[in-house]
């Protein structure tokens, strides 16, 4: 089946399923980096706002050989989960004053979002841009935000300036930096998958057996959007101090990040070759960040980024 045929399918089963009250619609949604994805929006008599499902994904579960049935039961369920938002009061996005605690802020990739970015509030960061959104919600299957466009400045008679000064308040007390070494990472793997009565003597052995990793990963609490971390006050420089080193940034998404104490010994070309090669071979288009290495000075206390091994531009 291809995949026009999919939608048409997969939407008249969700039709039969949901009842008349609920209307169906496939859009086209851009989403970061230029990436368009298609979103089944599920509006319903009476509600101002319609959750969106997007279809991509499950196409790709139908390939690997889930059934129609069995994916429309999914979204079913989903969506029966998540109704009790439907009940939220969305009026609160004409009352700037409601929303002055909702205002948070994450980084994007410039020169891939061109688009987007005439349309939306931003401020350049090196090769990135900061832009806002509205932090509304959180249900079972994620979090409930809306992206800021210029027309709600305009909408809200607010300023640019006021946007930042609100997110950089928000943003780290809403989602806390999270800061883990790789070894910590894996111990929190092992654990969730170790049976119940599976001794703790195998992961304290694992632990032991491991050498100290010098690779941080640095995200935020709920590790979506954690990337824009590094613009937290101090979260950069505690670690530098602790280590008594500056730290080389590996931007791994745009929802974390990776560091690790810098060394005149490290080849700042070849980690940059690896980044470029795992945002080529792992990571979604969507979820990239940049192909760049980004160094923390100390001493300066600012991000610099990293051309190649012998120039770093400060931002």
């Amino acid at each position: 089946m291809v995949y026009e045929t999919f939608q048409t399918v997969l939407t008249e089963k969700l039709t039969q399923r949901l009842g008349p009250d609920c209307h169906l619609l496939i859009q086209k949604i851009p989403k970061n980096n230029g990436v368009m994805l298609d979103g089944l929006c599920i509006g319903k008599k009476g509600a101002s706002v319609a959750p969106t499902v997007y279809l991509n994904s499950y196409f790709e579960q139908y390939q690997e050989g889930a059934s129609i049935e069995q994916i429309a039961e999914e979204i079913t369920q989903l969506y029966s989960r998540d109704s009790s938002f439907l009940r939220t009061d969305f009026s609160i996005i004409n009352d700037f004053s409601r929303l002055k605690s909702k205002i948070v802020y994450k980084l994007i990739h410039t020169a891939a979002n061109t688009n987007l970015l005439k349309e939306i509030p931003s401020i350049p960061y090196l090769d990135l841009s900061i832009v806002f959104y509205l932090y509304l919600d959180e249900s079972p299957s994620g979090q409930m935000t809306a992206l800021i466009y210029n027309r709600h400045l305009t909408a809200w008679d607010t300023s640019l300036e006021e946007l930042y000064e609100l997110a950089s308040q928000n943003t780290p007390v809403l989602f806390p930096s999270d800061l883990k070494t790789m070894s910590q990472i894996m111990q929190e793997i092992l654990r969730r998958n170790c049976d119940n009565d599976e001794p703790h003597d195998f992961i304290q052995d694992f632990s032991k057996s491991q050498p100290l990793s010098p690779l941080y990963v640095l995200t935020n609490c709920t590790g979506i959007n954690g990337a824009c971390t590094i613009l937290y006050p101090r979260v950069l420089q505690d670690l530098s101090q602790q280590l008594k080193q500056d730290l080389v940034i590996l931007p791994s998404s745009i929802h974390e990040v990776l560091l690790i104490p810098f060394d005149e010994h490290i080849s700042l070309d070849e980690l940059s070759d690896m980044v470029k090669q795992v945002n080529q071979a792992e990571v979604p288009m969507e979820e990239q960040l940049s192909d760049h290495v980004y160094y923390y000075s100390y001493n300066s206390d600012k991000v610099l980024i990293l051309q190649d091994s012998a120039s770093p531009n400060p931002c």
